[in-house]
């Protein structure tokens, strides 16, 4: 069994906001100030190899490779991204391979790019092994269930660096209690995909990466109420993360939108308190939980509730210590302060089909002028989906992806209607982009604790600041 007790005394996990919002150095400085910190591993791949082309000021992801176990692999990627000084502004990314895929046989495929594979490891080992440096507590890693085609690499790279912690969320990842035994005794691990309809499974194989064992950690089940525990039951606890969280958000049971394309959340979303504690009496009784979505401010409500603490997003991702670039953050606290600031919950922004929160600042990408002009391109490939062609072959598209290309790949001009490319716009947003990509910022919809905080500390608040803020508040 993982070592739940050990993260259950947390009373508070930073929300891991991707991609690089939550970053290693917001990761370390909760972590360090004794609550759970947690990196984002979602183009954990582009963090390192952009961070590279930057000219990795600090040399911190340089020296992160030089203790990855595979230093064949560590020296190849530095040889092939690292540019001292960094590149120009208005020159472009070398861009990392795209996702293509080869069958093993018909029930199993894999990744055929084996340096894309490489970089994911070595994304997830970087980002973890720097938000463990210094310290000695805890560190989660977050994952999106959705990016299933990388799931596997970037965890198994998370676990190298000796994770403890993994949060995943938007799905139910039944498969990765068996997935995490696997890996720590070095064997093969296989995940369920859906291909056109059709039942396979992704396989990924860690021999080459240098270590025979490596250290299991906890997972816990990022859920939008009570009910997930049903649909992951085998889960070591649980965050219960409302729709007022950032990100996405789990889908409404009514499929009714208001005016404005929202979901619409009723009574049966709402967490029932007296269901959870049967549904976790069932399961023995030994899964801790965390609630989330509005409840910076509430913690003593979320303990008096048997929860074991709450996860925070929002106040984190526009502290100083977060990845957003200080321009965004000084422009959303402005809004923020003056009461002028704008989320829409969007039903349709999402390749992944999850609603997704978007705080629409002037020219991001979250408003509807910006998303006028920008020429849709889909360079990065994180949300693909996964199908096969007439012939049977393993193909990717992707509904915010050029529409012309995307119905050829058999998908509907209806289902591309309104899509945002989620990958081009976050890695602008923390400072990653293509040049003139445009940014997209996420976040709650409840601004109390940032409102106070910057009162009581200015626009450049710290992680330790929320931290001593949420646990005022018991």
């Amino acid at each position: 069994m993982s070592n739940v007790s050990s993260i259950s005394s947390k009373r508070i996990i930073q929300g891991g906001m991707g991609a690089g919002v939550s970053g290693y150095r917001l990761a370390r400085k909760v972590s360090g100030y004794g609550q759970l910190g947690v990196i984002s591993a979602t183009a954990a791949d582009n963090l390192l190899i952009r961070g590279l082309q930057n000219g990795d000021s600090g040399g911190e992801l340089r020296d992160a490779l030089g203790h990855f176990p595979n230093q064949d692999i560590a020296k190849r990627t530095i040889d092939r991204f690292y540019i001292k000084d960094g590149k120009a502004n208005d020159e472009k990314y070398i861009l990392n391979q795209f996702p293509s895929f080869e069958k093993i046989n018909n029930a199993e495929f894999r990744l055929k790019n084996k340096d894309l594979e490489d970089t994911l490891v070595a994304g997830a080992f970087t980002q973890v092994h720097l938000a463990k440096r210094g310290h000695s507590n805890p560190v989660g890693a977050n994952f999106l269930n959705k990016i299933e085609w990388a799931q596997l690499p970037t965890l198994y790279g998370a676990m190298l660096a000796g994770v403890d912690v993994i949060l995943i969320g938007a799905g139910f990842p039944r498969e990765i209690p068996e997935i995490l035994s696997l890996f720590t005794s070095g064997n093969d691990g296989k995940m369920s995909v859906s291909v056109s309809d059709k039942k396979y499974s992704i396989v990924f194989s860690p021999q080459r990466y240098g270590k025979s064992e490596v250290k299991r950690p906890v997972f816990l089940g990022v859920v939008g109420n009570h009910l997930g525990v049903k649909g992951l039951p085998n889960a070591d606890g649980y965050v219960f993360e409302g729709p007022i969280a950032g990100g996405h958000n789990p889908p409404a049971r009514s499929k009714t939108l208001n005016d404005i394309g929202e979901p619409l959340y009723g009574p049966k979303d709402e967490m029932n308190f007296d269901l959870l504690a049967m549904l976790l009496k069932q399961n023995g009784g030994h899964q801790p939980y965390w609630l989330a979505g509005n409840y910076s401010t509430r913690l003593a409500e979320a303990i008096s509730h048997g929860a074991s603490g709450v996860q925070v997003g929002t106040p984190f991702a526009f502290s100083q210590d977060s990845g957003i670039t200080t321009e965004l953050k000084q422009q959303a606290l402005e809004e923020i302060i003056n009461g002028t600031a704008k989320v829409l919950t969007s039903a349709r922004a999402s390749p992944t089909g999850f609603p997704f929160k978007i705080f629409q600042l002037p020219g991001t990408v979250g408003t509807q002028e910006t998303y006028d002009k920008r020429e849709r391109v889909c360079s990065l490939g994180h949300l693909i989906e996964i199908c096969e062609d007439a012939g049977g072959r393993i193909i990717t598209r992707c509904p915010a992806e050029p529409v012309e290309g995307f119905v050829r790949k058999g998908g509907s001009p209806e289902e591309a209607e309104g899509r945002i490319c989620l990958c081009n716009g976050l890695m602008a947003t923390i400072g990653l982009g293509m040049p003139g990509e445009p940014p997209l910022v996420t976040s709650g919809a409840d601004f109390t604790a940032v409102k106070e905080l910057v009162g009581k500390h200015g626009m450049k608040y710290t992680a330790e600041n929320v931290v001593d803020y949420i646990l005022g508040k018991v």
